[in-house]
């Protein structure tokens, strides 16, 4: 399992260890698109590359992993690693089907991400509602509350019992994609920062 923090160290994690070593690009200036055309050129999105920082915390754990997620249509490899480089795992799949390899050779099947991402990371975070989010989309087919920014922009969604701020934006190509997101649910908080988008 990666590197935990307790709870004497969980104040510092969603704040901090989201903010070192590497700067996230700075926003443009955002177009005054609809959001209709916005979320169509977002769901068009389906092949990506992004780098950046998860960290997620319960009342009595917390943790957090450098990510590294490649995206081919239907097809994932996300792969987390620990401060310093401690422990490690990738997560390679499509819907239905994923593999889950540990740094230590182990390595597990599931129907879903979640499931795996639990037993490998300890936190249980959304990820097949992630592939939605991450580009700014609430997941299609799920009832959404949603808010929007005065550039028609996603800015916060509630969905399934999960809350979720986009907190800022940057641009990749002709599209502004999120660069910082909060997502919690009763039980877990996490906060995701892409350092760098490539698209296409």
């Amino acid at each position: 399992m990666f590197y935990q923090i307790r709870q004497a160290s969980i104040a510092l994690l969603l704040g901090a260890t989201l903010t070192a070593c590497t700067t996230v690009a700075p926003p443009s200036t955002p177009t005054n698109e609809s959001w209709q055309t916005r979320e169509a050129a977002l769901s068009k999105l389906n092949s990506w590359k992004l780098s950046g920082k998860v960290a997620a915390q319960t009342s009595s754990d917390s943790g957090s992993a450098t990510m590294d997620w490649r995206q081919q249509g239907s097809h994932y490899t996300v792969s987390l690693l620990g401060p310093l480089g401690a422990g490690g795992m990738t997560l390679t799949g499509q819907p239905g089907n994923v593999d889950l390899q540990m740094s230590d050779g182990k390595h597990y099947r599931a129907t879903n991400p979640e499931e795996l991402l639990a037993r490998g990371w300890g936190f249980n975070l959304p990820v097949s509602y992630l592939h939605y989010w991450i580009r700014g989309l609430p997941v299609p087919g799920i009832p959404s509350q949603n808010q929007f920014d005065s550039y028609h922009r996603l800015t916060s969604l509630s969905q399934q019992g999960w809350q979720v701020q986009i907190l800022a934006y940057t641009r990749a190509g002709t599209l502004e994609l999120p660069s910082k997101l909060a997502i919690s649910s009763p039980t877990l908080s996490s906060k995701i920062v892409v350092y760098e988008w490539k698209i296409g």
